[in-house]
């Protein structure tokens, strides 16, 4: 939504619904190599009419395609940030009710007990977050990774 956004704000009110559009046309491809070809194809559609709108897409269209490195099963939970921000309005919500900590080792013990709480229950939860029971063995990026907690 944000990247949308930052796109977005360079190019024209009445050209926005079209550009938005082949913008969705790249997020919407099932592997790196076609959405990175459609990007490309964005690019050079639109390079012309709205250069800076062009830059901004293409210095960050890698980052947010990053989620293709991972396995399909996994990049419905991670092309988001919402659990992200699930995480955060519950540390908030817990911090608010204490209020006023009496030394800041106490607030951090707090959070840190809130994080090992969240992740147990991610790892444990039978809609777990992230399972890497069923990550194929090419995947060997994601499944070292969670090997090595």
């Amino acid at each position: 939504m944000h990247f949308y956004r930052n796109v977005l704000v360079h190019v024209s009110k009445k050209a926005q619904a079209e550009v938005s559009e082949s913008m969705k046309a790249v997020f919407v491809q099932r592997d790196k190599t076609s959405a990175r070809l459609k990007a490309e194809e964005l690019m050079q559609r639109f390079r012309s009419r709205f250069p800076k709108a062009m830059d901004v897409f293409e210095s960050g269209v890698d980052d947010v395609l990053s989620y293709l490195h991972y396995p399909a099963h996994h990049r419905t939970r991670i092309c988001s940030t919402n659990p992200l921000e699930r995480v955060n309005l519950e540390i908030r919500r817990r911090t608010r009710v204490v209020g006023i900590f009496p030394h800041r080792g106490a607030c951090i013990r707090l959070i840190g007990m809130l994080l090992i709480e969240i992740h147990e229950d991610w790892l444990t939860d039978d809609k777990a977050y992230l399972t890497f029971d069923s990550a194929p063995n090419d995947e060997g990026k994601v499944v070292s990774m969670a090997a090595n907690q």
